[in-house]
């Protein structure tokens, strides 16, 4: 093969002087020339899929969907070749959902390179209890009264009823709208003793135990301490409410 190899004009009284080489190179295919990649790529779905596991690993809990889009950066972070390992550090803002900023270290061959500034969309719903008809203040949710709703959801931790059985049986602390997520501080065990039930007073002292008849002053529930008075004596006292009509009384 032959190549031309154009050395130079000059301009000599009015005339052009080409000089021209002629290079001849050795007969038969030339080589080609590897080229050696000596970088990868860490994509946009890279720092989703760790940063989802981290918050997963956090803040995992049943009944959830988490998602997360990564709004930067936008393009692929090179980095050399080798074993990859991304890791999230702490970021401000917790569990919650919402735009939020992630540092995330990257590892080549278990060696630091650099750490990445993400800036991503965490959102989160959630299946909860919610009620199907208006529920009043002192009202005992039954099964019927409840439906699963999935919602969007503030935060990870939030306070939401989850299961249905966590809320059947326990008594409305504040009026609950239907289709609306309910609180855990929204409900609270019933008493177990309303004010006005008779009661079995009992005192304990050692092997010894002496039962009476009681009045019950206030409502209570079990663990509770409230006022019962003694029919016998006519005295009151303060007892700890241990079932329903079953008070106990110290000695």
């Amino acid at each position: 093969m032959m190549t031309i190899i154009l050395l130079i004009g000059l301009l000599l009284g009015g005339n052009v002087l080409w000089v021209v080489e002629r290079t001849a190179w050795a007969e038969g295919p030339v080589p080609a020339t590897r080229v050696r990649l000596d970088t990868q790529s860490v994509r946009a779905g890279d720092f989703e899929r760790v940063i989802l596991a981290e918050l997963t690993r956090r803040y995992g809990r049943p009944h959830h969907q988490v998602s997360l889009r990564v709004l930067f950066p936008g393009g692929v972070v090179k980095v050399p070749r080798g074993s990859l390992q991304l890791e999230v550090g702490e970021w401000p803002g917790g569990g919650r959902t919402g735009r939020l900023a992630f540092r995330v270290g990257v590892f080549v061959n278990q060696e630091f390179i650099k750490t990445v500034n993400v800036v991503g969309e965490v959102k989160a719903q959630a299946q909860v209890a919610t009620p199907v008809r208006w529920l009043k203040p002192k009202d005992v949710v039954e099964a019927e009264d409840l439906a699963p709703m999935m919602v969007d959801v503030p935060s990870l931790t939030h306070d939401f009823v989850l299961d249905l059985e966590e809320a059947i049986g326990k008594q409305v602390l504040r009026p609950l709208p239907p289709r609306q997520p309910i609180r855990k501080i929204m409900l609270d065990y019933p008493p177990v003793i309303q004010k006005g039930d008779r009661v079995m007073i009992e005192v304990r002292s050692g092997s010894l135990l002496v039962q009476t008849v009681g009045l019950a002053k206030a409502a209570g529930k079990a663990g509770e301490t409230i006022p019962v008075q003694n029919q016998a004596s006519g005295r009151d006292v303060f007892g700890t409410v241990m079932a329903a009509g079953l008070v106990e009384v110290g000695f």
